[in-house]
């Protein structure tokens, strides 16, 4: 099993598009707002429980704000977030991680090009932060690419062979 060590890489990373100069106030704005779902390393490395559990930081960047919200994913949010990529390229808001404890993502198509992105860590540390950002067109693709690379330095590594045992892969294939 390959996997890249001490580098984190990033799950999720929308952004301004350089150059964004949205709305300027009494100060004006320079762009540089950012949300990052950054991928820390495994949970529980070497133990069939939590080994395929990531370890991820989510970060909010918006002029004079930074917030920063632990979680855990897991290769079904993995898959929930596929699925979320299909429904806003499609022009639908969505949820991810919306469970009942720990920090949630909603992003929700705005204004033409745009994307209002709410992180809300209502159990935990009752924060809520709202962005609204002018992403590059090209936003979803490389959110595809970054889903990618993090499941290609992540491979699974247990498995479930019967309700409640947990094995390795080569493991639970060799009793099959």
């Amino acid at each position: 099993m390959t996997e890249v060590a001490s580098h984190h890489n990033e799950l999720i990373r929308l952004a301004d598009r350089p150059g964004t100069d949205d709305a300027p106030g009494r100060y004006g704005r320079t762009g540089g707002r950012t949300v990052r779902v950054e991928v820390l390393g495994r949970h529980a490395p070497g133990s069939p429980l939590g080994h395929d559990w990531l370890d991820c930081e989510i970060t909010v960047t918006a002029d004079s704000v930074r917030g920063h919200f632990a979680t855990l994913v897991t290769d079904r949010h993995l898959q929930r977030w596929e699925a979320a990529l299909d429904r806003l390229g499609q022009g639908f808001a969505v949820r991810w991680l919306d469970e009942e404890h720990g920090p949630e993502l909603r992003i929700e198509p705005g204004r033409p090009g745009g994307l209002w992105v709410t992180v809300s860590d209502a159990e935990d540390s009752g924060v809520l932060l709202r962005v609204v950002l002018s992403p590059a067109p090209d936003w979803l693709d490389e959110q595809r690419a970054l889903l990618r690379r993090v499941r290609h330095a992540y491979p699974p590594g247990a498995a479930e062979p019967s309700p409640g045992a947990l094995a390795w892969r080569s493991e639970a294939a060799d009793r099959t």
